[in-house]
Parts: structure tokens; C-alpha cells; sequence
């Protein structure tokens, strides 16, 4: 019995010594410290999941909504670069509009021109200018290539106008070389008709028609149509076919004349 109680204090001590001094105590503490560790991370991460997952949710719609907001604000500048380049090339086509000077002795009204249902089914034009500018009706239409037309309606912030294709149109003319002059009027399908050329004005297809400047309307020797076809009849005067110089489906521009 007594040698029982030795052996067991021995033991004990041993196994004291063991623990105290042996990498066993090492590899215990250490598995200790790894399973306490991550044990408080798992609760942790539990306990955080609703709040990380809200908080993400809640950063996707804030990247989202400024994400919006770069998109807008790109749009935007886009635009405004846009409009930028068109009022630089407006400026350009308006400066454009007087070569040479030829218009300096009427006053001018500058009008941008709106192409709706009346232009191609009336030939008409209407522009942005009216009565609250001063526009009046019979007043001329050109731009930089030529002659447009005249006015037909007049409102206060837009007008009509008349275009020289318009059968209801007529104008008095001359060859720009021989200044033989002729009556033109307008045919419909961006043509003109002239009658009663005398057969001795040698017309010729590709001849430019200009305004004679005699009417009170049109300054002298702008250009109005190109002669496309001569017809030689036989009652003592020929006929032409003739399209405008200006090519109405470009217009952005243009300019009202008033003496």
C-alpha cells in the first residue's frame, strides 16, 4: 500500500514535469490559442453577418446612384460639347452669309430656317424670325449660294416663305454673261420654268441666272438658278428648265433682306 503511494506521487511528479518542461504543453496551448481564436472569429463573423450584408447592400446602391450620376453628368458635357461645335459652326455659316459684301446696303435680319411638312409638300420655308423682328412680307430671302425666295406670312415670332420653286413664285432675271433678261417662275419638284427667252439670247444649259436688282426686292447679280435644259420652240421665243443655286434641304441659315 505504501508502495502504491509512492508510485502514484512519483508519477505525479513525473507527469508534472512532463507537462511543465515536454512540447506537449506546446503543442496544447497552442491548439488552445488556434480553437479560441477562430471559435471568436466564427461568433463574430455570425453575430456581423445582417450588418456586412446590409452595409454592403447599402454600398452597391450608393456606387450605383453616383455611378447615375457620372453617367448624367458625362451626358451632359457631351451636349454641351455638342452645342459648342454647333455654335462654332452656326457662327461660321452666319459669317458666312454676306460674301463679298453684296447684301451691305439692305438691312438684315439673320433667321434659321426650319424644314417642316410645308417645305416639301408647298415649297415653303419657315424661319424663326417674325414681326417682333421686324420682318415684313415681300422682304427677300438669300443666303451665302443665293436667292431663297421671298415672304408670304409674316407672325410675330416666325414667318413663311415662298420659295423661288413655288409656282405662285416669279422673278425677273438675267443671263450672267449676255445680262439678257427673262421672266422665271417657279415649277414645283426644286425646278423653275422660264418662258419668252428671245432665240437670239443664245441660253445655254449650264448658264447661271442672276437677279437684275431692277425689281426694288433683290440686290443685283446674285445668283438664282443653273439652266438644265432649253427647249427651242417655234413661236419666236425659246423656254428653259432651270434648278435653284441653293440647295434648299441644306439650309441651317439665312438671311431676310428689307430696303
Amino acid at each position: 500500500m505504501r508502495f502504491f503511494k509512492i508510485w502514484l506521487i512519483l508519477l505525479s511528479i513525473g507527469l508534472i514535469l512532463i507537462d511543465k518542461y515536454s512540447f506537449i504543453s506546446t503543442i496544447r496551448d497552442s491548439t488552445v490559442v488556434f480553437v479560441q481564436k477562430h471559435t471568436s472569429l466564427f461568433l463574430y463573423r455570425l453575430g456581423s453577418y445582417p450588418q456586412l450584408l446590409f452595409l454592403q447592400t447599402s454600398q452597391q446602391q450608393e456606387l450605383a446612384t453616383q455611378n447615375a450620376q457620372l453617367k448624367k453628368q458625362v451626358a451632359q458635357y457631351s451636349v454641351l460639347l455638342q452645342q459648342s461645335k454647333s455654335q462654332t459652326q452656326d457662327l461660321k455659316s452666319v459669317n458666312r452669309l454676306n460674301p463679298n459684301g453684296i447684301y451691305d446696303d439692305f438691312t438684315q435680319v439673320v433667321a434659321k430656317a426650319i424644314l417642316d411638312v410645308n417645305f416639301f409638300v408647298n415649297n415653303q420655308l419657315l424661319i424663326d424670325a417674325g414681326s417682333s423682328k421686324s420682318i415684313v412680307m415681300g422682304a427677300a430671302v438669300v443666303n451665302e449660294s443665293g436667292v431663297i425666295g421671298q415672304i408670304s406670312n409674316v407672325n410675330a415670332a416666325n414667318s413663311q416663305v415662298a420659295l423661288i420653286t413655288n409656282p405662285d413664285f416669279k422673278i425677273y432675271l438675267q443671263q450672267a454673261v449676255t445680262k439678257s433678261k427673262m421672266l422665271a417662275q417657279g415649277a414645283g419638284n426644286d425646278t423653275l420654268i422660264v418662258r419668252y427667252i428671245d432665240k437670239n439670247d443664245k441660253i445655254q444649259v449650264g448658264d447661271i441666272l442672276q437677279t437684275t436688282g431692277l425689281d426694288g426686292v433683290y440686290p443685283a447679280n446674285v445668283p438664282v438658278a443653273r439652266v438644265t435644259k432649253v427647249f427651242y420652240e417655234n413661236n419666236g421665243f425659246n423656254s428653259a428648265l432651270c434648278v435653284p443655286v441653293v440647295d434648299f434641304r441644306q439650309l441651317q441659315y439665312v438671311v431676310v433682306l428689307k430696303k
